[in-house]
């Protein structure tokens, strides 16, 4: 028999307990997985995962809570880099990538909507080691969030964002509400708000696990079917960062040790049976069931083999080149001039220079005046080029673009020529760079 007065005291102490850019120079002259997933967790209970879905709170079930972008202390806490994909939510995580779980499937012909904007992937390439599908779109991406590369999750806040089901029914077991079942579906996206527990492994790899602590505060929440795919953003070093992509919830529960049970967000299981059909464990402690996030520090690798030039701290300098110039992949500050060349790091990295060589810089190197105005600098094959021109050096002045589009760069010395210039006239010209077309 379950003891009732202890699992009040139980529950009465837990009470009290968020680039690709152009430099100038200017010169003159769920769907579900068919397989269910477990997990052995600290009670030594076997638990079966379920797919992750829509954000459910403890505190309220109004459907209409936290569905705009989190304010206060919580502003910037990654629902900038969301787009919806599908019936699901995919993060932006480079200028031409977006992060989503793997199992919801999808295709090229599902846009990647963000700040009301069709992106229409063209390729998709899955993490063969976890539940992670990056989608490459050929537009460039307005933003991307900052991904958490470190280790020290366990602990850490986090901001929960999702879509799917409201909350529906209690969960009623001996008189004493457990949680919530699973509500309709309405894709709307919510946020809330949870802190992580620890780093467990789910499904054969590793994920952030975060329980539903009731009392722990009015943004406190747990998933639901919909939410695959959406984000957990870490506070993390003065600033919210991605760290994980949801993966699945703890689940089945049932009131009795037969039938299919049902998914609901448990803050404490004493009193239901949790495990499958064939399989029930009686609950006989108080538990609360929790949600797992496919850890993305742990999938670094992976995500700088698919993109060469992932940025992690998203300042526009990939990883790789902080890492070599100023010794980690997260070194360096994009508005320090360490060479003091009057360029900046992000300028350099732009440019193609290098930013400890005050002789490297982005200059016109000479101008001639043979067979038309002609323009030489030293250029790179993986930078792209366009020259601006105007007739007077004025405020009031608008550069216009001497061509239609920009042109990819030498490994050397670059030429450009202004074959239309008319006899005994003055026109200044503009060079930008950027490290893709524009």
């Amino acid at each position: 028999m379950v003891d009732r007065d202890l699992r009040a005291r139980f529950d009465a102490a837990r009470r009290s307990a968020s680039t690709s850019g152009c430099l100038d120079y200017y010169g003159s002259v769920s769907r579900f997985p068919l397989t269910l997933f477990f997990a052995a967790l600290v009670l030594s209970m076997l638990l079966i995962v379920l797919p992750a879905g829509a954000v459910i709170f403890d505190s309220t079930g109004d459907p209409g809570y936290n569905t705009n972008a989190p304010a206060g202390t919580l502003a910037g806490s990654g629902w900038e880099f969301e787009g919806k994909f599908g019936g699901f939510l995919g993060t932006a995580v480079d200028t031409h990538f977006f992060l989503t779980a793997k199992h919801i499937g999808g295709d090229t012909n599902t846009p990647f909507i963000l700040d009301g904007t069709n992106y229409f992937p063209d390729a998709w390439y899955d993490d063969g080691g976890a539940d992670l599908r990056l989608w490459h779109v050929p537009a460039a991406l307005p933003r991307y969030a900052p991904v958490y590369t470190g280790t020290n999750e366990p602990g850490g806040a986090i901001v929960v964002i999702g879509r799917g089901t409201r909350r529906g029914e209690p969960v009623i077991s001996g008189g004493l509400t457990n949680g919530w079942l699973w509500g309709s579906s309405d894709s709307v996206v919510r946020w809330g708000s949870n802190s992580v527990n620890g780093v467990v492994i789910a499904g054969g790899f590793e994920c952030l696990y975060a329980t539903f602590d009731h009392g722990a505060g009015p943004d406190e929440c747990h998933l639901s079917v919909g939410d695959s795919g959406g984000s957990a953003f870490l506070l993390a070093d003065g600033r919210w960062q991605l760290a994980g992509i949801h993966y699945s919830v703890d689940g089945y529960y049932s009131y009795t040790d037969s039938g299919v049970g049902f998914n609901a967000a448990i803050y404490d299981a004493y009193g239901l049976y949790q495990g499958s059909q064939s399989n029930w464990t009686f609950v006989t402690n108080p538990v609360a069931g929790g949600l797992y996030s496919t850890r993305v520090s742990d999938r670094y690798q992976w995500l700088t083999n698919v993109i060469p030039d992932f940025d992690s701290d998203a300042d526009g300098m990939p990883d790789w080149w902080e890492a070599a110039y100023a010794g980690s992949i997260q070194g360096a500050m994009a508005t320090n001039d360490v060479d003091h060349d009057g360029a900046n790091n992000l300028a350099e990295w732009l440019a193609g220079t290098d930013p400890t060589n005050d002789m490297s810089r982005f200059t016109i190197s000479n101008v001639s005046n043979t067979n038309g105005m002609v323009l030489t600098f030293q250029g790179s094959s993986s930078r792209y080029y366009r020259v601006y021109t105007q007739g007077e050096l004025s405020v009031s002045t608008t550069w216009g673009p001497a061509d239609s589009v920009s042109f990819q760069g030498a490994d050397g010395p670059t030429s450009w020529a202004d074959t239309n210039l008319p006899p005994a006239i003055t026109r200044y010209y503009r060079l930008g760079v950027g490290t893709e077309p524009f």
